[in-house]
């Protein structure tokens, strides 16, 4: 014969974990049919409340897609508005390279020849420097424009125009990002 595992319990029974089944022995006086309906009312209990944390797991999870979602958008926009506030104070400052960005629209424009760059009366100084010789600037015509601003530039060709201008570059980046945050949704 097995060996019988025998308890005395000095209350009522909350939950049971049976590791090995060998028998069970109970206490005496105790109806293996009272025994099995506590053990039923306790597995139902048990079944419930594994019910009940499964749907408030999933509510959190629900709430924490959530707030991911919106903080992405928010932080998207947060860095976006923290560059264009870097942005006004370096142009403010006068730390940007204006060749730099007439070059850059210079290679976005369909064409090299019959080329206007229209740019802020304060940069067309500096770009005039530029333009003598055989600068990068040789063969293209600077005017003045009061309407666009410092570090932006419009270049005007008979293909088409190149707007080198902040805010565009800002919404640019603007789209992009909420492009990708919609894409992590």
């Amino acid at each position: 014969m097995s060996d019988m595992l025998t308890l005395k319990l000095a209350m009522p029974i909350n939950s049971i974990k049976v590791t090995e089944s060998q028998g069970t022995a109970v206490e005496p006086g105790t109806s293996p049919a009272d025994l099995q309906g506590e053990l039923e009312i306790q597995k139902q209990r048990y079944e419930q409340a594994m019910q009940v944390l499964e749907a408030a797991a999933e509510k959190l999870h629900r709430i924490y897609e959530k707030m991911i979602v919106e903080h992405r958008q928010a932080i998207a926009k947060l860095a976006v508005d923290i560059a264009r506030k870097i942005l006004a104070q370096k142009v403010k400052d006068g730390d940007y390279q204006i060749e730099s960005i007439i070059q850059e629209a210079l290679n976005n424009s369909p064409t090299r020849q019959n080329v206007v760059v229209r740019l802020n009366p304060q940069d067309l100084a500096r770009c005039q420097q530029m333009q003598q010789g055989d600068g990068a600037f040789a063969s293209v015509k600077l005017v003045a424009d009061p309407d666009i601003g410092p570090a932006q530039c419009v270049i005007d060709t008979p293909k088409g125009k190149v707007e080198a201008l902040i805010e565009e570059h800002l919404e640019q980046v603007t789209r992009a990002l909420t492009k990708a945050v919609q894409a992590k949704q």
